[in-house]
């Protein structure tokens, strides 16, 4: 038998329930529904990287899906660099989107230079390389070449860059990089560069002026200026720059220019 007690604890809870049921249906009827423009942020957020790295200029994924929901045509412009190296990911927001996505050819980047500077000094400063670059351009004898102290390693989202303990100089693996770029203002230097990613060769050298600077020299392997590898390149491909006295590399390669280059400053990348 059910006592009095229990009987009114049964009911109360029944028309509690009763009750909240009735205000379920009632707020749901009253309630906006969810905007058309926060279901499309949902749809594109879902098919977006997630890398939350910020090099497409919105502090994370979820408001650059917020931003191409608002305006899709904004991809061309600021593109999702990871997402274009990645087939599945394009063909995916294309659909979301409902519009072909052509945002240029995919990058990657490369560093101009190849370390094997001397260094001159121990430097016991901050461990980044803006710092470092504010005494004299650095701790090495080359003042226009890699530090070596990883703020493009620290920079990088997905691990593509270590530093050469041997040279003392920052190496991207390619296979890792996805041309992101937000390595690039990083370089005290100036460099890092974004290029194609089926280029062949690049200059693995910095060094633009002719004349010594007092106390500082380039390092062995640099570019001496002796423009072997335009007068090697029959098809003129390979230029000279007078402005930064240096040569312009095309990304076609050019064995030639390669194997003319003394110091072996001209880098293949395999592709």
């Amino acid at each position: 038998m059910i006592d009095g007690l229990t009987l009114i604890i049964i009911v109360i809870l029944t028309l509690v329930g009763l009750g909240c049921g009735i205000a379920i249906f009632i707020f749901n009827r009253i309630l906006p529904e969810e905007s058309e423009t926060l279901k499309a942020t949902a749809k594109i957020a879902e098919v977006l990287p997630g890398a939350n790295c910020g090099a497409c200029g919105q502090p994370g994924c979820f408001a650059y899906a917020q931003a191409l929901a608002a305006d899709p045509e904004s991809f061309k412009d600021q593109p999702c660099k990871i997402a274009l190296n990645d087939d599945q990911c394009v063909a995916d927001l294309e659909n979301v989107l409902g519009m072909e996505l052509d945002a240029g050819t995919p990058v990657k980047a490369v560093v101009h230079c190849v370390g094997k500077s001397e260094i001159l000094f121990n430097y016991k400063g901050v461990g980044t390389c803006k710092s470092a670059a504010q005494l004299s351009g650095g701790y090495k004898k080359c003042a226009f070449g890699c530090i070596g102290l990883g703020d493009c390693l620290r920079a990088c989202p997905y691990d593509a860059y270590t530093i050469d303990e041997e040279r003392n100089v920052a190496i991207v693996d390619w296979d890792k990089c996805v041309g992101c770029g937000l390595c690039v203002p990083e370089c005290p230097h100036g460099l890092i560069e974004l290029v194609p990613n089926d280029t062949a060769q690049f200059l693995g050298c910095s060094y633009t002026t002719l004349l010594p600077i007092p106390g500082r020299e380039r390092c062995e392997q640099a570019c001496i200026k002796c423009r072997k590898c335009v007068r090697a390149d029959e098809e003129g491909r390979v230029t000279w720059n007078d402005e930064r006295i240096l040569p312009n590399i095309p990304s076609v390669a050019v064995p030639e220019s390669v194997t003319e280059c003394p110091p072996q400053v001209i880098i293949k990348t395999g592709k």
